[in-house]
């Protein structure tokens, strides 16, 4: 994908008149005489050039900003601070800058941005999508602006269009739930975020995959969804507590829900690991000073970040010398398991977890 961006000169050139009457129209001036025919004319080839007015000086065709911008869905996330600083080290050795804009997952303020980043010439965008971010990245895609997708894919588009750098949600919740499997644990609650994010719902096939994997029933009430919150996972330890007594172990599948959680687990005197085992996905500082320390993936966050920034970076420069534009880039990068001390062990004569040992 090469930048495009089209100036007044290819729009009059496209329509056979003088940049000045070009701008005449586009810039709706009603103080001359221009024929219906040639104010057609020109709006026609403005569309099929997709020219989008600038907020800059006018000239800037070829020429790079210096500038690149990353959209940010949640800005409170830790991982996504962690992505972004990846990828301004990346650009400052490049020379260039960056500007990070929040979408707070909202695909109306996702637009809003894009045309705004559209308006100011940037030079590349890394977006990580919203919920619905299909028609925002043809808006983007139709420019022509140098882009890459991070951390989340939009299957409904297809893969082959657009460069995409990924964490592998579906191991990640995978291997969480297989190794509580592999330390005696059969009634595993998962706690997971009911999003239309596709790599998202990944998190959940994981856990369904390792339960199916070593023959334990899928039981749709061990799954609890809310909203991305501290506070949703307060709820949904509630929840838990209140309607699965049995479970001896939880899959936090976002740190935030165990922020919220934890202190649900101490209030309700759950000692971890003695009553009930906890893993979770998601690395911020605290998982790892918390008492006992818990058992968790650690999400590549700076590696997403950089490898984003570094394939962003040879598309701009294909772009900006003529090259030819590199195969469509798929990566998909796995998190880090720590064990922690969160986990116990429940020996095989006992399903219930009433003789377990701590390991």
């Amino acid at each position: 994908m090469g930048k495009q961006y089209a100036t007044l000169k290819d729009v009059a050139r496209r329509a056979h008149t003088s940049t000045a009457t070009v701008s005449y129209i586009l810039n709706g001036v009603q103080d001359r005489y221009v024929s219906d025919e040639l104010r057609q004319r020109v709006l026609t080839a403005a569309q099929e050039l997709n020219y989008v007015k600038s907020a800059l000086a006018s000239g800037l065709k070829g020429k790079s900003r210096g500038i690149i911008a990353i959209t940010v869905p949640q800005f409170t996330n830790i991982f996504f601070s962690r992505l972004v600083l990846a990828v301004e080290q990346v650009a400052r050795a490049q020379g260039y800058v960056v500007t990070m804009c929040n979408t707070f997952d909202d695909p109306d303020r996702e637009r809003e941005v894009l045309e705004s980043l559209i308006q100011q010439r940037v030079d590349g965008i890394i977006l990580i999508p919203s919920e619905r971010s299909t028609q925002n990245y043809e808006l983007i895609r139709r420019i022509g602006v140098p882009t890459v997708i991070a951390e989340r894919p939009m299957l409904d588009y297809g893969y082959e269009i657009y460069d995409y750098i990924l964490i592998d949600n579906f191991d990640l919740a995978y291997r969480s739930t297989r190794y509580l499997i592999e330390k005696g644990h059969r009634n595993i609650a998962f706690l997971t975020w009911e999003a239309q994010v596709v790599s998202l719902q990944e998190r959940l096939r994981g856990y369904q995959a390792a339960l199916q994997e070593a023959d334990i029933p899928y039981r749709p009430e061990y799954v609890l969804q809310g909203p991305f919150s501290p506070e949703a996972g307060c709820r949904m330890t509630r929840r838990m507590l209140d309607t699965l007594p049995q479970a001896t172990a939880v899959v936090y599948g976002y740190h935030f829900y165990a922020q919220g959680g934890l202190p649900v687990l101490r209030e309700n005197g759950v000692r971890i690991p003695e009553d009930l085992s906890v893993f979770v996905i998601g690395d911020p500082d605290w998982v790892s000073l918390y008492s006992p320390p818990l058992a968790h993936m650690e999400l590549p966050a700076a590696k997403v970040g950089e490898t984003a920034a570094q394939v962003l970076f040879e598309r701009i420069s294909s772009a900006t010398n003529g090259k030819t534009v590199p195969s469509t880039v798929r990566r998909m990068f796995p998190g880090t398991f720590v064990e922690g001390s969160s986990i116990k062990f429940i020996r095989p004569d006992d399903p219930d977890g009433k003789k377990e040992e701590k390991l």
